[in-house]
């Protein structure tokens, strides 16, 4: 009896396994890459009349007209006339294209179809689109399945000449893009972000133009609201720092709503109570003594204090604007107003992306603020 190495044979299994699980994968991206395709040329193409010219024999290689009745058979496909000049088949193609007519001779599981009608392509004004260089230049890369960037590219709109890119259209004039009434430049480096994988020779100013249209469109979204994360560079290097940026986005405002709602329910005026008939009866308003001239001229009457709010109670115990001092540096004066903290944090924040380091000892004196108020916690702190 054999022995038989049990290892071997799990490896062997997982093998099969990998492998056609990898051939699948490639099936369904050839298919994606088709759907994408066929949404491109959708809005250039348009339903013609049939073509009913007759075939021009040019050689002895072409195929001849077929006048003869075809088959009855409904499986075998109808060769339809065509200009064979246009073909230019050989003796061979000439051959076997004839054998498709013969229902005992054509293979119609897996041999070659016809299509019935072919909508003419029509060569598309680029005035009517008003493209520039560059423009021109990567929308024709979005037909190549190598360079498109499937997950995060720009997608297009059937029937219509502009573009989709996460919640908003894009309008395309020359090489600049046109979202939500607001222009952005299209250099080089932002249409090779724009429509490829992609990520070389980007400078910072094509950077920051990038990460502004894909926060305003959020591009990294998919349609359930989730991340479409990859494993490519630009994944990695390009869209997932702007995501944890618009997270982090996010999660500060909603904190700050959902405190702010709570604040609202929690001061709530509190009515005068009513007093019995019986003591209203019996408080009598006392007469001001009456000082002598001289002493009313001396006398000022100082302003009451007002009422210290709820609301700013609880958040700082003074309402004038907090004095922080650095050492020796200067003074940094925070507002007490936590929505103004929030927004002057994000500005601070993205400055210090930017390479601004005159700003840090604001930025943490806010951060720290923030988290006596809640707003913030230890995993908000990015630093």
């Amino acid at each position: 009896m054999a022995y038989v190495d049990i290892k071997q044979k799990s490896d062997l299994a997982n093998l099969r396994t990998k492998i056609q699980k990898q051939f699948q994968n490639e099936k369904l991206g050839e298919q994606d890459v088709y759907e994408e395709n066929v949404k491109l040329f959708e809005p250039l193409i348009k339903e013609t009349k049939k073509i009913n010219k007759q075939p021009t024999i040019v050689n002895v290689h072409q195929v001849p007209q077929i006048t003869s009745s075809l088959p009855t058979n409904p499986q075998v496909p109808a060769i339809q006339q065509v200009s064979y000049s246009t073909l230019n088949l050989g003796k061979i193609a000439s051959k076997y294209i004839q054998k498709m007519t013969i229902a005992d001779e054509y293979d119609n599981a897996f041999g070659l179809k016809t299509i019935p009608e072919i909508p003419a392509i029509q060569q598309v004004s680029y005035s009517t689109l008003n493209l520039g260089k560059i423009a021109s230049k990567y929308i024709q890369k979005m037909t190549i399945a190598d360079e498109y960037d499937n997950a995060f590219g720009l997608k297009t709109i059937p029937e219509s000449i502009d573009f989709k890119l996460g919640n908003s259209i894009v309008k395309i004039h020359q090489n600049n893009f046109k979202i939500n009434n607001k222009t952005y430049k299209g250099t080089e480096g932002v249409w090779k972000l724009m429509i490829t994988n992609d990520i070389k020779d980007i400078n910072e100013s094509d950077r920051e133009t990038y990460k502004e249209i894909m926060l305003q469109t959020e591009g990294f979204l998919s349609e359930d609201g989730k991340v479409k994360s990859n494993r490519s560079d630009k994944y990695n290097k390009i869209i997932k720092p702007i995501y944890h940026e618009y997270k982090l986005h996010k999660e500060i405002v909603q904190k700050t709503d959902e405190i702010n709602e709570a604040k609202k329910k929690k001061i709530v005026k509190e009515p005068e109570p009513k007093l019995a008939k019986a003591n209203k009866k019996k408080i009598v308003k006392e007469p001001e003594p009456k000082l002598a001239k001289a002493n009313k001229k001396k006398i000022v009457k100082e302003p009451e204090p007002e009422p210290e709010s709820e609301y700013e109670s609880e958040y700082d115990s003074t309402s004038a604007d907090e004095e922080v001092i650095g050492k020796g540096l200067h003074t940094i004066f925070l507002p007490s107003d936590p929505n103004e903290l929030v927004k002057r944090h994000q500005i601070l924040f993205l400055e210090m992306q930017a390479g601004n380091t005159g700003v840090f000892n604001e930025f943490h004196a806010i951060t720290d603020q923030l988290m006596k108020y809640g707003l913030l916690d230890e995993s908000f702190f990015p630093l």
